[in-house]
């Protein structure tokens, strides 16, 4: 099974919109997946066209560990202009390694973001994963990650040199069950270099999911990020807002 996941993973095309909401073993056992879309067409005073899509695949063997894919792609256009074009995949391995309350990650992941100019982003890691809080009933809970990743940055600036780092990451995030109807998710990562902390990547997501009938779900999500070092011309910020229907199998 572990090795048919990476195949899949290897083989999809790599797309990108992202979050990395904590997920925990025995929540949902077995295989399952996720398919969401946005579509936006408007023609007339207003001509813009964006279309992003995801595809979330997950095993869980319901006893000691949890493997997923999230496979995501944005596109754009105003005025015929194109002025969004991203890709991305992110694989995750987790494992209980003391009851439910810690864990270990792997992760590994490939990122295209023509807009701020990243042509090619890869990364590679591993780090502890703690729960500090399980709310009343078992509704969620608040999670604490601490861990290490190398990457490879190369930019279509021709200017800016390819970069390769040596990264802390730290997260800290809070899950909110409602069951059978809403899930909130709040989540913030910190990302510095190791040999120079003026280098870092804060990214924070606030998500809301509600059950809108049977396996189809209504998402809502607000991303930030900053990138204290991104390539010449690239601003460090940036605000994104969504709206999507989501199919769960």
């Amino acid at each position: 099974m572990l090795r048919l996941f990476f195949l899949v993973a290897w083989a999809v095309p790599l797309l990108a919109i992202m979050q990395i909401n904590p997920r925990e073993v025995g929540e949902d056992p077995g295989m399952s997946g996720e398919v969401s879309g946005l579509f936006e067409t408007k023609r007339g005073n207003t001509e813009t066209d964006n279309y992003s899509g995801a595809f979330t695949l997950q095993y869980d063997n319901n006893i000691s560990y949890l493997i997923w894919g999230m496979f995501q792609a944005a596109y754009g256009e105003a005025s015929g202009v194109k002025n969004t074009n991203k890709l991305y995949s992110h694989l995750r391995y987790l494992e209980n390694i003391r009851g439910n309350k810690l864990a270990y990650e792997l992760f590994f992941q490939m990122q295209e973001d023509e807009f701020k100019s990243i042509r090619d982003r890869t990364l590679g890691g591993g780090g502890l994963r703690a729960k500090l809080l399980r709310p009343k009933d078992g509704w969620g809970g608040l999670f604490f990650g601490l861990g290490a990743f190398f990457e490879y940055i190369g930019y279509s600036t021709g200017i800016d040199p390819a970069e390769r780092n040596l990264r802390l990451s730290t997260y800290l995030a809070y899950t909110l069950n409602f069951p059978e109807v809403n899930k909130f998710v709040l989540s913030g990562y910190y990302q510095p270099k190791v040999d120079n902390t003026n280098d870092y990547i804060i990214a924070l997501t606030s998500q809301l999911e509600v059950h809108v009938y049977k396996k189809l779900y209504l998402g809502f999500t607000i991303n930030y990020t900053r990138d204290s070092a991104p390539a010449i011309g690239i601003k460090t910020d940036d605000f994104s807002q969504q709206t999507l229907f989501k199919y769960k199998f």
